[in-house]
C-alpha cells in the first residue's frame, strides 16, 4: 500500500514539473499554454486519494466505508470500528455518499456516529436525505457501518 502512495505521489509530481516545465517554456517562446500533460494530472488528482484498509472500500474520492455490520449498541459499534481504523459513519460521512459517492443514502434505523448526550445517540431516522438524523438511546442494537476518510 505505500508503494502505491509512492508511485502515485512520484507520477503527480513527475506530472506537475512536465507541466510546469511545458508552460514556462511555451511562455518563453511567446507562445501560449499548451498544457498537454494538464489533463494527465486532472486524471490523477481525480483518482481516489487514500487506499482503504482491508473491510472497506471506496466511496468517492476520499471516503473508505465498510458494508453492513451489527446489529449492535452504539458502544460497540464505535469500539469495533476504532479497532479496525475506522469510526461509526456519521451524518458527514452519509452525506459526502449521498453527494460526491455513489448516491446510497444511510439506511434507516443505522447508527450514525457519534454520541451526542449523556445516553443518547444518532441514528437514522428518516429516508429524507437531507435530514435524516434522529437521537435514541445509544444502548438500543441497529446495524452500522464503519467509515474512514
Amino acid at each position: 500500500m505505500k508503494l502505491e502512495r509512492l508511485t502515485q505521489a512520484l507520477l503527480v509530481a513527475g506530472l506537475l514539473i512536465t507541466t510546469a516545465t511545458t508552460a514556462s517554456a511555451a511562455r518563453q517562446r511567446g507562445g501560449a499554454d499548451p498544457s498537454p500533460a494538464a489533463a494527465d494530472v486532472e486524471a490523477v488528482s481525480n483518482a481516489p486519494a487514500i487506499t482503504c484498509p482491508a473491510g472497506f472500500y471506496w466511496v468517492g474520492a476520499t471516503l473508505c466505508m465498510t458494508g453492513a455490520l451489527g446489529p449492535t449498541s452504539f458502544a460497540n459499534a464505535m469500539a469495533y470500528c476504532q479497532a479496525i481504523g475506522g469510526s461509526v459513519a456519521g451524518y458527514g460521512a452519509w452525506r459526502y455518499r449521498i453527494l460526491y459517492g455513489d448516491g446510497i443514502a444511510a439506511p434507516v434505523g443505522w447508527w450514525l456516529g457519534p454520541i451526542t448526550a449523556d445516553d443518547n445517540a444518532l441514528y437514522v431516522n428518516s429516508g429524507d436525505v437531507g435530514n435524516f438524523d434522529g437521537e435514541g438511546s445509544r444502548f438500543d442494537s441497529r446495524y452500522y457501518a464503519c467509515s474512514k476518510g
